[in-house]
């Protein structure tokens, strides 16, 4: 390429931890859009397989770092030319990679955007403001702080991070002895504020949406079966996420109307917007969390087998290009099956998986299955998944419970099958450490991992 060629390129930068898996994905399709130098930010390089996708690539110590990722963006534009902007997939990354932004000088969402979604006590504020309710709640620094609430609300109540995903740092709490261990778990004080949450009943869900200049161009709907806080207490428990094909149906609509209602107040720019909330027992809506990238949990390439699109190319004309390419129409309901099972270690086997392939079939569209011998994983979404999909989404449904109950993970140290009170501790102490870990990467973003029907 000439250097009046390059001058005319588009010079992109894709922060990622690793690249590899939903992430590497990511960084292609936005390498694959018109005029686009592809730069990378990572910690470690490729594998050799993906060396093709950037241009170029430095490796930091830390991407969340964003004096690094400065550095990095610096020493790309000496050698490469104007910086347009920088993009991620990551929630832990979208803060830091808005303050770098800032510091140069770059399009892109800022800062205080980022919080406003992430921050779980600013998104509050900000659906309040217009109108849309959300769980009662309140910040706390002090145990007096917790009492106030606890009297006022009563158990069972929430506790749970201002910021971060993936549910490994919010807990249940049914007592004053559980209340008690928690806060010596989390340690608040005006340092580290938590939050405290009324405990919802009912149809969890999640409102997906393209945004462009603030308007929601598309939406998408999906269930959880159970609510993620039940499937991280019963390990025993295989979660389900179901994409209903028709989303127009009466009991969705408050919930739709007001959850876009919620992504215009957040005021997000382009982007991929993800809300989490509640259907309650009664009819009302109540929101819980927010975040501006891509969904986890499988959902956005589950909008791929929904829809017949390529969900990181949609993301990717947000992010980079400010365009929506839709309408289109939702050919099916999908549904995919997290694998887990009781017990801990290593997985020793994987049972049942013929007799789903046999029984579900061409329906079966996508899969990671666990690696033997490999660490179980202690989050809700499990050592693998199974994706699922029909026109009609009550044989979703049934397939993903034929999926449940007939395959077994085995692993190599046995665990009571029991999620009693006294069991609660223990799990709480190893979430607590994965989650000061950022133990973000599920086990089954892994490609080489196999698929059912490979030996």
């Amino acid at each position: 390429m000439s250097q009046s060629q390059l001058d005319n390129q588009r010079k992109i930068v894709f922060v990622t931890p690793r690249s590899a898996g939903e992430s590497l994905r990511g960084a292609r399709a936005v390498g694959q859009l018109d005029g686009v130098v592809l730069l990378g930010i990572a910690e470690q390089l490729p594998e050799p397989s993906a060396m093709d996708v950037f241009c170029d690539l430095a490796v930091v110590v830390d991407t969340h770092d964003s004096r690094q990722l400065i550095g990095a963006a610096r020493k790309f534009a000496s050698q490469w030319g104007t910086i347009e902007r920088i993009v991620t997939v990551h929630e832990r990354l979208l803060a830091p990679v808005a303050r770098a932004s800032e510091a140069l000088g770059l399009p892109g969402m800022i800062e205080s955007t980022v919080l406003r979604a992430l921050d779980k006590s600013n998104l509050k504020r900000v659906l309040h403001r217009d109108g849309i309710e959300t769980a009662r709640d309140r910040v706390v620094t002090t145990k007096p702080d917790v009492r106030r609430f606890v009297d006022q609300v009563g158990f069972p109540l929430v506790l749970k991070p201002l910021t971060g995903s993936g549910g490994l740092g919010t807990w249940r709490i049914g007592t004053y002895e559980q209340l008690e261990l928690a806060l010596d778990l989390v340690k608040p004080s005006p340092e580290n504020a938590v939050l405290l949450e009324e405990y919802l009943k009912g149809q969890e869900l999640c409102i997906d949406t393209v945004t462009i200049a603030d308007e929601p161009r598309f939406y998408s709907l999906c269930t959880y079966r159970p609510t993620i806080l039940e499937a991280l207490e019963d390990p025993r428990v295989q979660w389900r996420c179901v994409m209903p094909r028709d989303i127009r149906a009466e009991r969705y609509r408050n919930f739709i109307e007001q959850g876009l209602a919620a992504v215009r107040a957040l005021a997000v720019g382009n982007a991929m917007t993800h809300l989490e909330g509640f259907l309650l027992e009664d009819g009302r809506v109540r929101f819980t969390d927010a975040t501006l990238r891509p969904a986890g949990a499988r959902i956005g390439p589950m909008l791929a087998f929904a829809y017949d699109i390529d969900p990181y190319r949609v993301w990717a004309r947000a992010a980079v290009d400010g365009c929506f390419d839709g309408p289109w129409e939702r050919k099916y309901a999908v549904g995919t099956v997290f694998l887990r099972g009781a017990g801990q270690g290593q997985v020793q086997r994987v049972e049942g998986l013929e007799e789903v392939r046999r029984r579900v079939g061409d329906g079966l569209v996508d899969s990671r299955l666990p690696r033997i011998g490999g660490s179980k994983s202690d989050t809700y979404t499990g050592d693998g998944y199974i994706t699922v999909r029909h026109a009609e989404t009550e044989i979703v449904e049934a397939n993903l419970d034929l999926i449940a109950d007939s395959v077994q993970i085995t692993y190599n140290h046995h665990e009571a099958q029991s999620v009693e009170p006294e069991i609660v501790p223990q799990r709480w102490l190893q979430r607590q450490r994965d989650f000061n870990r950022q133990h973000c990467q599920p086990t089954w973003d892994d490609d080489s991992l196999p698929r059912v029907g490979e030996t």
